[in-house]
């Protein structure tokens, strides 16, 4: 029988997984704001720039951003979202609005139940 990528790389994929939370920079609140993912280009292209390593270790079948000719809005946050909910991490979306700037966003919180 075949094993699990799940269980064959467990090590590399949360490897993966701290290099996406470090590319996001959390606050101390474990939080990023969609507006700035938006707003930084090279953040994106950090993320989009992870697909290959990313198929090496994760099912990536479920994931529409691996998909070939299927239009994702924000490919860099399907992954994000996608890779560490595979890994167990919970990810919350709220509406925020910020406060100097009065900009409606969403605000994201990652974190893991142990």
């Amino acid at each position: 029988m075949r094993v699990k990528l799940s269980e064959k790389y467990q090590i590399e994929r949360e490897e993966i997984c701290k290099k996406i939370i470090n590319i996001l920079c959390l606050n101390e609140d474990n939080t990023f704001l969609l507006y700035d993912l938006d707003n930084d280009y090279e953040k994106q292209n950090k993320i989009l720039g992870m697909k290959e390593e990313i198929q090496k270790f994760f099912a990536c079948s479920t994931i529409s951003s691996f998909k070939p000719n299927f239009d994702c809005k924000r490919p860099y946050l399907n992954i994000i979202r996608s890779i560490l909910r595979q890994q167990k991490y919970t990810f919350i979306g709220n509406d925020y609005w910020t406060k100097n700037e009065k900009i409606r966003t969403i605000k994201y919180f990652i974190f893991r139940n142990n």
